[in-house]
């Protein structure tokens, strides 16, 4: 029993860890940046503010890896809180080998403000706060490493809350990370020995023109200008005295003030929304048709469905939609055409009214006088409609076409005029 508790909490620690690991990513341009530091020479990789971690119970956070996968070689970084180090695995060739950089003065609740990294040849020296803590020599430098690939890449993972940032020497990395020196400290101390008070600087460069009492060049003092106003604070820029931890906490109520006032704004917002919502799923004016099954039945139109022959106009009614005419030469509903004979082609006697129909041109009947299928028409024989008495001689005249009626007494003339 004791040999599987001790197994899990050795599994879950080394999740823990792994999970820390995944949480570095790729940075492409540092990975630029980096290699253009290597092809020079040395390399100094420093980053600032490291702060602990919420969950404390991770205590070792990776910092960053260098990888050349051409070499399958990697360089690894982590920051041990607990044991008070930074460690760098290198792998090489499916090999591990651990360094351990020793940091004092550090807990799981201290924040470091830099860390630099100086790689320089074949030794690595680590600086703490602008102090040197530790240096180790490793076999295979960046420079080398570098030189040995074919086609040279270099990818560099980091941790995304901590930028990187690299510098060829130390002294620029300190400078930085805003580390004094010697001689920076003693010129300090010379510029806080003459510094101006707040109040001086104020009454040189006030903007309504209060100056400070100057001398003439005679010796006699200028008493134009001497007058100085009892509120020498300035209305443009605010004058912070002392500690000014009163007015941080002060904006910070007003910014939580803000932020309720906020989300009781939002929650008025969402249920405003959800009763709109209400409004329109009950609406039964809004609601789609159903058919019988209870589903939700689309109206068809010419957008969505457009059931007319290509190049037939099609157009949206009441009913659904409708088409037009078929084409030139094609005869049909619209919906289907095919080709055939229409009025356009003139195809009726000349006065003989003509009709688009499905089936093609239908002509009317040939006028009167006449006779045919309305397409073509001859004219009739007027003898045929028997316009005399029965037992009479039908004889054309000129022109006019006259019938005479012979019979055995008289003779009558009968006259039929056509057109």
């Amino acid at each position: 029993m004791n040999w599987t508790r001790v197994l899990l909490i050795g599994l879950t620690a080394l999740a823990l860890t792994f999970v820390d690991v995944a949480s570095l990513s790729l940075d492409p341009v540092a990975s630029a940046e980096l290699e253009q530091f290597i092809r020079k020479g040395d390399v100094v990789i420093s980053t600032r503010h490291i702060r602990p971690r919420r969950k404390l119970h991770i205590s070792i956070e990776a910092l960053f890896m260098i990888d050349f996968p051409m070499l399958k070689h990697k360089m690894s970084f982590f920051l041990d809180r607990k044991q008070q180090r930074v460690t760098l695995d290198i792998s090489a060739n499916g090999a591990t080998e651990s360094r351990n950089f020793e940091i004092p003065n550090i807990n799981e609740t201290s924040t470091i403000r830099s860390l630099a990294l100086q790689f320089s040849k074949n030794r690595i020296t680590l600086h703490v706060d602008c102090k040197a803590s530790t240096h180790h020599d490793i076999d295979m430098n960046l420079a080398k490493l570098y030189t040995q690939m074919d086609d040279p890449v270099i990818k560099l993972f980091r941790e995304r809350k901590y930028p990187l940032h690299f510098d060829g020497d130390m002294e620029h990395s300190l400078q930085r990370a805003n580390c004094q020196k010697g001689n920076h400290r003693r010129g300090n101390r010379r510029m806080l020995r003459n510094k101006i008070t707040e109040r001086e600087k104020n009454k040189k460069r006030d903007v309504r023109g209060w100056y400070e009492p100057t001398i003439a060049r005679e010796g006699v003092v200028d008493h134009r200008h001497q007058e100085v106003p009892t509120d020498v604070e300035r209305g443009d820029i605010p004058v912070l005295n002392g500690d000014c931890e009163d007015a941080l906490a002060r904006s910070l109520s007003d910014l939580l003030a803000l932020v309720k006032l906020l989300r009781e704004d939002v929650a008025h917002q969402r249920q405003e929304i959800a009763y709109l919502r209400m409004l329109l799923e009950n609406c039964a004016g809004c609601k789609n048709p159903l058919t019988t099954d209870n589903q939700l039945r689309i109206e068809p139109d010419c957008r969505s469905a457009n059931p007319c022959y290509p190049g037939v106009e099609c157009l949206d009614s009441a009913a659904g939609p409708r088409c037009g005419h078929c084409p030139l030469g094609f005869i049909g509903d619209g919906k289907s055409c095919k080709p055939g004979v229409t009025c356009a082609h003139h195809m009726c006697y000349p006065g003989v009214q003509c009709h688009d129909t499905v089936n093609g041109a239908q002509c009317d009947s040939c006028p009167a006088g006449y006779e045919g299928d309305g397409r073509t028409c001859s004219l009739r024989n007027p003898c045929l409609d028997t316009p005399c008495p029965s037992g009479n001689i039908l004889v054309p005249s000129h022109n006019v076409q006259h019938y005479q009626r012979q019979s055995q007494y008289t003779a009558r003339k009968y006259s039929v005029v056509t057109n």
